[in-house]
């Protein structure tokens, strides 16, 4: 009964989008300003990252959307008293975006944009004075947060250009072992290219 509720409800999806103006799939790249925050983080500031994957956005009216991306991000943070001393992790992440686009008349199209994210540990080391360490059992294997951002599309016949600005923020620690108060958090600006089917 889930398997058919869950079939039902992604065929009227997709019928919709086919019906307001199609599926736009893309990629998109950027950076990230990663940071970790919570109780037990101190003397830490944001370390410059990469990210990037594929999107696609099924729209079910003319403004609204909803955005499933599958991302490849490079997470962590540094210190900000020692030199060569951090955190690094990669993660693929999955979030689920609610999106809403203003409509205007002209090509560029701003939008906003949110929803919760789920992310898969795929590696985790720690950097003190250029020596790295496998910490990745130490840690979760999955990531879970929301994320907020704005957007602007330029539109070119049936594709668009675009650039997001999100903030996403984790809602539970990474720490696997004890009471260690550590969530992952990130500024990210991306690039990319959709084109609409």
């Amino acid at each position: 009964m889930k398997r058919f509720c869950l079939a039902l409800a992604l065929i009227l999806l997709l019928s919709s989008a086919a019906s307001a103006g199609g599926i736009t799939c893309g990629v998109k790249a950027g950076i990230n300003l990663a940071d970790l925050t919570g109780d037990d983080i101190e003397n830490n500031e944001m370390k410059l990252a990469f990210g990037g994957g594929i999107f696609c956005n099924f729209a079910i009216t003319d403004v609204i959307s909803i955005q499933p991306e599958v991302l490849f991000m490079m997470k962590g943070t540094k210190s900000s008293v020692l030199e060569n001393t951090g955190y690094h992790f990669t993660y693929i992440d999955i979030p689920l975006l609610a999106r809403f686009s203003v409509p205007t008349e002209g090509s560029l199209v701003p939008s906003f944009f949110g929803g919760p994210y789920l992310g898969f540990l795929m590696s985790a080391t720690a950097e003190r004075a250029l020596v790295e360490e496998d910490i990745k059992e130490s840690l979760k294997d999955t990531d879970y947060g929301l994320v907020f951002g704005a957007g602007l599309d330029y539109r070119v016949g049936d594709g668009h250009v675009f650039l997001d600005i999100r903030y996403s923020f984790g809602l539970t620690t990474i720490v696997d072992e004890g009471d260690e108060d550590a969530k992952n958090t990130g500024i990210m600006f991306m690039l990319g290219y959709g084109y609409t089917f």
